[in-house]
């Protein structure tokens, strides 16, 4: 099983290793730099007293029959400078050693292959790091050629490189002692930052924490009491601001299902409801019918009966469906522009039959004068399943010798089609609540009738899916009129 780690131990973790390798790499880049500083120093300061024993050997203080004199004199100029001097010709032969003996220098090899005079012979100065082969000590090297035009006095005459040299064993100490001081101050220094990026991790950290504490209390449930704290004054407070208001979206999301789940239950309701009566009467009349010897009027009866409510049920299923892939989105929308006059006219003639079998006069008449031509944008199947049920609802809800008027008339948004009755009319109260689902303003004459308490939902959700609203108008006695706008070719 795998540690989880706290943000707060992510951010010291990425803190000490980045402290860490800032450590390492300016540790290495100041050892660096330190050691070219000091051995640029050295060779400035050998490649200098090169030249002084160089010129020091152009004066006549110098005995020529008095070798052994001279060599000792040299040797101790060389020991006061704290340098190792070296006096070799051009062949390569050696001359003079201050840290060899007279009698021991014929055995010392011969230097002409020695890379600083290798380098002086070609740029007359040259320099080179090793352990010497002759006293088997670590130097640093630096050799100059002769100047031409300088002449050497005796002893020295055949002399044509200086070199002079330290011991790297100081140089290498110090140096030894301040990457000592590096490094402890590197570490110094990571203790220090440790401590003050743990406090600010755990500052910064805090407030998360805090986050995470009331997510896990959304996550289990208390959703109306939590709330995000927004208390630093940066992106964790944006971000806290943020989550309250996602937080207050769920809040009414989840009212909202809950206001939906009990919609969906009263629905289900309903619909066992509706379903029930039809199913329970029909199967009383087919009883009636298979068991019982009647005379065959009442069976005729009884047959258009059942007959009735078996449409009224194929009805309250084709409404049920409709409704369902409606409010599911599977119900798609075809928009295109269609002839509204003619489409208009065309609904009214199929409704005349129905019209006169209710002693109602129906007919079109728009209001708008010499706009036959109007076109407007909408799925002309699902607003035709729209006007046949607001239609079919002002005849069936009128009364005899009533009248049914279809319509349209031009607004500043579009193009308002309606359709008016001189029929009952409806309440004050019933208005808000007539588009529910199985709401009726008369329960009996509405089963009576045939309706299914569907229709007007129905009606409701295809005109908002055409960007507009359904408008009702009612007096009891007088009729009522119920319109929608849709959007014309003039108004786009």
């Amino acid at each position: 099983m795998s540690m989880k780690l706290s943000l707060r131990k992510k951010l010291l973790f990425i803190n000490f290793a980045l402290l860490l390798i800032f450590a390492i790499a300016a540790s290495l880049i100041s050892i660096y730099h330190l050691q070219k500083y000091f051995k640029s120093r050295i060779y400035e300061e050998l490649t200098f007293q090169a030249e002084m024993f160089e010129y020091l050997l152009t004066k006549s203080i110098w005995h020529a029959n008095e070798w052994r004199g001279t060599y000792r004199l040299l040797q101790g100029i060389a020991r006061s400078a704290n340098i190792r001097l070296t006096l070799i010709s051009a062949e390569g032969e050696v001359l003079f050693d201050s840290w060899v003996a007279l009698d021991s220098l014929v055995q010392v090899e011969n230097h002409l292959m020695r890379p600083e005079v290798q380098q002086a012979l070609r740029a007359r100065v040259g320099s080179a790091e090793r352990i010497s082969a002759t006293v088997d000590k670590p130097l640093f090297y630096v050799a100059i050629r002769k100047n031409p035009l300088i002449e050497l006095q005796p002893p020295f005459a055949n002399v044509t490189f200086i070199r002079v040299a330290t011991l790297l064993d100081e140089v290498q100490q110090t140096l030894s002692d301040i990457r000592y001081r590096i490094v402890l101050g590197s570490l110094l220094g990571i203790f220090l930052i440790s401590g003050v990026g743990y406090y600010v991790s755990r500052k910064m950290a805090e407030p998360i924490v805090k986050l995470a504490a009331v997510a896990q209390s959304v996550k289990e449930g208390n959703l109306q009491e939590a709330r995000f704290e927004p208390i630093p004054n940066d992106e964790i407070g944006e971000l806290a601001t943020l989550l309250n208001q996602m937080l207050q979206k769920l809040r009414e999301d989840f009212k909202q299902m809950q206001i939906l789940q009990k919609m969906r239950s009263q629905f289900l309701g309903n619909v066992s409801h509706e379903l029930r009566t039809p199913i329970f009467a029909l199967q009383g009349y087919l009883e009636t019918l298979l068991h019982q010897d009647i005379d065959p009027h009442k069976r005729r009866e009884f047959t258009e009966k059942a007959y009735k409510l078996a449409t009224r049920l194929n009805n309250l299923l084709t409404d049920l469906i409709d409704i369902s892939r409606i409010e599911s989105g599977e119900m798609q929308m075809s928009f295109r522009y269609f002839n509204l006059a003619s489409w208009l006219d065309q609904l009214c003639q199929e409704f005349q039959n129905k019209a006169r079998k209710n002693q109602v006069e129906l007919s079109f008449q728009p209001e708008s004068d010499g706009q036959a031509d109007v076109t407007v944008l909408g799925d002309m199947e699902r607003l035709t399943q729209v006007m046949q049920n607001l239609i079919n609802n002002a005849i069936k809800y009128n009364v005899p010798g009533g009248k049914v008027i279809i319509g349209y008339r031009q607004k500043p948004e579009g193009t308002e089609i309606f359709v008016r009755d001189t029929g009952q009319g409806i309440e004050a109260e019933h208005l808000p609540r007539i588009f529910e689902r199985f709401y009726r303003v008369d329960k009996e004459r509405s089963r009576a009738v045939g309706g299914t308490g569907l229709g007007l939902a129905i009606v409701k959700h295809i005109v908002e899916a055409h960007g507009s609203s359904v408008h009702v108008r009612s007096k009891p006695g007088e009729g009522s009129e119920f319109s929608f706008t849709l959007k014309s070719r003039s108004h786009l």
